[in-house]
């Protein structure tokens, strides 16, 4: 399996984390893709992958969106792999896409019922290009197009994003809308109909996100440790969250969970140096 990743171009990096992709000749196994707050947006160019989730296994073709939210999705590899994925950061979908976030749900979709025909035309493109580096290049020029579309300029969005994925461990939502200059109600309202989450939802989302990557990514099994450094009350707590997302039991998971393949990995920036949207 090669696996690589790109920083992607300045203009895009307050939105895309990374550009990033597998090859295989065979048919892998596929890590458990668990609920987040960001996105992937996948073009394959070998076989494409099926996607088991809430409506059952799917074949969504050569391009689709991962929006976990609330339950896991499972790719299963039908054949060769040859992929890449668009990471987007959380909040950031809204700046790419012409539907409303409400309407993206928790599913995987595919990137024609949500770009039509342009969808598949850059995925056409992507499946004909001759190398890597000409992929990520048009997947990037792409990017810009539909972030001059349909970017938006929303800073107090901005902030509440960060504030509640980044210092999940504190924040509070009646004093983050103060602070925004809102009322709870109207800052729940607006953060939904824009990100697709209630304020609440996405904090315990992006709580469950960073606590299971850094479980992943350390390797030690200490559950515990880590889910009281991100603000769990105690055990049992975390244990309840976990199987609200995943349906089973941390333990169970973390014994199984191959540590070096999965959708997390170690962050580009910190969380001081990730690039504010202009």
């Amino acid at each position: 399996m090669h696996r690589y990743f790109v920083i992607p171009r300045p203009a895009l990096q307050p939105y895309v984390d990374r550009l990033w992709g597998w090859e295989s000749a065979c048919a892998p196994t596929m890590p458990l893709l668990l609920p987040g707050t960001g996105a992937e947006l996948m073009f394959h160019y070998r076989a494409p992958i099926a996607i088991d989730g809430v409506r059952g296994r799917r074949d969504l073709g050569a391009a689709y969106l991962l929006c976990a939210r609330r339950a896991p999705h499972q790719p299963v590899a039908q054949g060769e792999v040859g992929f890449v994925s668009v990471r987007l950061r959380s909040g950031a979908l809204r700046h790419f896409c012409p539907l409303p976030a409400l309407a993206l749900g928790d599913d995987a979709i595919p990137a024609a019922d949500i770009w039509g025909a342009e969808a598949a035309a850059i995925a056409e493109r992507v499946a004909l290009a001759p190398d890597t580096d000409t992929r990520i290049a048009l997947l990037q020029d792409w990017l810009l197009t539909c972030l001059t579309r349909y970017g938006k300029r929303q800073p107090a969005i901005e902030l509440a994003v960060r504030a509640l994925y980044y210092r999940h461990r504190e924040v509070r939502i009646d004093a983050l809308a103060e602070q925004l200059g809102m009322s709870r109600r109207h800052f729940e309202r607006v953060f939904r109909e824009q990100i697709g989450l209630t304020p609440k939802a996405f904090h315990r989302t992006a709580r469950f996100h960073l606590t299971v990557r850094d479980l992943l990514l350390g390797g030690d099994g200490d559950y515990l440790a880590a889910a009281l450094d991100h603000g769990y009350y105690d055990q049992a707590h975390f244990i309840h969250d976990f199987q609200g997302f995943v349906g089973r039991a941390p333990a169970r998971f973390l014994q199984t969970a191959t540590p070096t393949a999965h959708f997390y990995n170690p962050p580009i920036f910190t969380p001081d140096k990730v690039p504010l949207p202009r």
